[in-house]
């Protein structure tokens, strides 16, 4: 069920709703508007208390209210609107994987120059997790970035957290 708001207003509000053909401006001009092809004539409503349902749409990317009476939704943000809207946003930060393949760490720390460390630092581990880390390392697994393995090797390295995601998305960003 949808939770219904209402609009209280400062003073009553009437408004004349017709029933017309044809599509319908989201955004009315100043001055007269003229409804072609007008089916019904108008039928007066005044409000002091303006019932009121938002709908959020976030995949189709809309928002639209529903005002009792007036049957449908009138959409009042749509996809169009949102380019507009984001042009004076911040980009967002780059998305951080949550895991990678092993390959793809191995050719990141390669160019960074700490392969050679992080092979050492796996061999410094004490047993059993330097077999097990070991065998995964040479293996096909994948590294999370929350995991146990790399939640120890990053201060072996030097690494802060920020270093580390972006070891992670340098490395979702390879292309072969």
């Amino acid at each position: 069920m949808i939770p219904q708001t209402y609009v209280r207003l400062s003073s009553p509000v009437t408004v004349d709703l017709r029933i017309a053909l044809g599509p319908r401006p989201r955004v009315i001009p100043a001055g007269p508007v003229q409804i072609p092809d007008a089916e019904h004539e108008p039928v007066t409503h005044t409000f002091d208390l303006l019932p009121l349902v938002i709908m959020l749409d976030a995949q189709a990317r809309e928002i639209a209210v529903q005002l009792p009476p007036i049957p449908g939704r009138l959409r009042i943000y749509g996809p169009e609107d949102f380019a507009a809207a984001a042009s004076d946003l911040p980009p967002l930060p780059p998305r951080v994987p949550r895991e990678i393949p092993n390959w793809r760490a191995k050719a990141v720390l390669a160019t960074m120059g700490q392969l050679t460390a992080v092979e050492a630092a796996i061999q410094a581990m004490p047993e059993p997790e330097r077999t097990i880390v070991s065998l995964a390392w040479g293996g096909d697994a994948k590294l999370a970035r929350s995991g146990k393995t790399v939640l120890m090797l990053a201060p072996m390295l030097g690494l802060s957290s920020a270093e580390v995601d972006a070891l992670f998305i340098a490395a979702e960003a390879i292309e072969v």
